[in-house]
């Protein structure tokens, strides 16, 4: 079984979220909603991220269990599983965990139950969407609404509404970059990266990139020769 790949994990600390080496914060607003919960929201040139208001009494907490699976992926029992969590801590969890090895569906095919991360309770404590994986930003009084193009939207809401088209400009020119959230590389509107090789966005081809069929490494981005079981790159278990 592979890790949840690292985009999606979420680390946290006073300054923010803590960044990816291969991507470039953009736009940080403190006073963001979602599904009634306070949190802020981030937005780099790879991806957009919520991330829960911490409770008063618990302080930073650790994710314990993983919600919301790529579509297609399996969902193993009884194996360990590690998270990112708010404040950079990362746990192994001994229940619940999420198979990302044979993940062959484009990111722009995900739906938005891939981007969730969860505590043991089953609250959600921060979410993190790829850019590649929006259709449309749109603004609605004081609504930010995200149209993902597997279809659906996911729905946040602003303190002050002035900030929102901010956030749309971001996306707009994040999405026209088109980065690799796996590697970095500017992938644009492709089937797969032509970088790393990972599936982007959906149609014919996407599946297998442009390895010649061989995977890649849900952790960096690099690919991986059919019955490899590590990442010769990063020693990612394939």
């Amino acid at each position: 079984m592979s890790d949840r790949p690292a985009f999606l994990q979420v680390a946290f600390s006073g300054s923010g979220l803590t960044a990816m080496g291969h991507e470039k914060k953009m736009i940080r607003e403190k006073n963001v909603k979602f599904d009634g919960e306070d949190g802020s929201m981030e937005v780099t040139d790879i991806r957009m991220v919520w991330i829960k208001k911490p409770s008063r009494m618990g302080g930073l907490k650790k994710f314990g269990a993983i919600a919301g699976a790529v579509a297609g992926a399996a969902v193993l029992a009884g194996v360990g599983h590690q998270v990112g969590g708010i404040g950079g801590r990362v746990l192994r969890g001994a229940g619940r965990g999420l198979g990302y090895a044979a993940v062959g569906l484009a990111i722009s095919n995900w739906t938005q139950d891939s981007f969730y991360n969860k505590d043991s309770d089953g609250n959600t404590e921060s979410i993190a969407i790829p850019i590649m994986t929006v259709s449309n930003a749109a603004q609605s009084g004081k609504r930010l609404i995200v149209d993902l193009k597997s279809g659906g939207n996911m729905d946040f809401e602003f303190k002050q509404k002035k900030i929102i088209p901010v956030v749309i400009a971001n996306l707009t020119s994040a999405r026209e970059q088109g980065k690799c959230p796996y590697c970095g590389t500017n992938a644009g509107n492709v089937a797969a990266c032509p970088k790393c090789g990972a599936p982007i966005e959906g149609g014919a081809g996407a599946a297998a990139g442009s390895s010649g069929g061989a995977g890649f490494c849900t952790n960096c981005g690099e690919s991986i020769d059919p019955g490899d079981q590590f990442c010769g790159k990063c020693g990612h278990r394939a």
